[in-house]
């Protein structure tokens, strides 16, 4: 099962019928039918649930209508078991950025996280979850996939500092009840990252 999202919506992709969406779920056949569907939930404002007797088949033809680029990110816990988030545009979101030529997703996940947090000494613990989602911007339509890790801080006296050129108005650390709020004005695929760690954190 895949998720693609588009703002604070979501496109459900299965390969077979999910009882557990809120919406009706439509069988797809071919990349002209699902081209339709795109056009109408993109303009639209509902949820959208697919399934296809080839999974992957739905997730090519949905690249193959937009720009597809690749991305890394990550979640940075620091030996007081709070994260970091950076404030940008006015949602918190996780450090993340566009995976550059011949640069592995980890390496990518780790330099961005320097770039924008202005720390460096974050250690790779483990590879979490991907996420898909779409945009516009231009007139052009993108799909990115992200790939997301986890890290641990090193040296706590590390002080962090946005990378403001991107936007980056603050960057924070966050206890439990500060995530939940953070939470409650980020994007759905952050939400989804910080579900994945918290799973993989109750399963060590």
């Amino acid at each position: 099962m895949y998720k693609v999202y588009f703002n604070d919506r979501v496109i459900d992709l299965n390969s077979k019928i999910d009882n557990s969406v809120d919406t009706d779920t439509i069988n797809v056949e071919n990349s002209k039918e699902l081209k339709s569907l795109l056009v109408s939930f993109i303009s639209g404002e509902d949820n959208l649930a697919l399934t296809s007797d080839n999974l992957e088949n739905l997730l090519v033809w949905i690249k193959e209508e937009m720009t597809y680029l690749e991305a890394a990110g990550g979640i940075v816990r620091n030996d007081e078991d709070e994260l970091l988030f950076i404030y940008r545009l006015g949602f918190w979101d996780l450090p993340k950025g566009k995976i550059e030529l011949n640069e592995s997703a980890e390496d990518a996940a780790y330099r961005e996280i320097m770039e924008e947090c202005g720390i460096a000494t974050h250690r790779l613990e483990k590879k979490l979850c991907n996420t898909y989602h779409i945009y516009e911007m231009g007139g052009e339509m993108f799909i990115k996939k992200t790939f997301w890790f986890s890290f641990f801080l090193e040296d706590n006296t590390e002080e962090v500092k946005p990378q403001t050129e991107e936007d980056i108005e603050l960057v924070s650390w966050f206890g439990e009840d500060e995530i939940q709020l953070a939470l409650l004005d980020s994007y759905e695929s952050i939400k989804e990252v910080y579900r994945v760690y918290q799973q993989k954190e109750l399963a060590d």
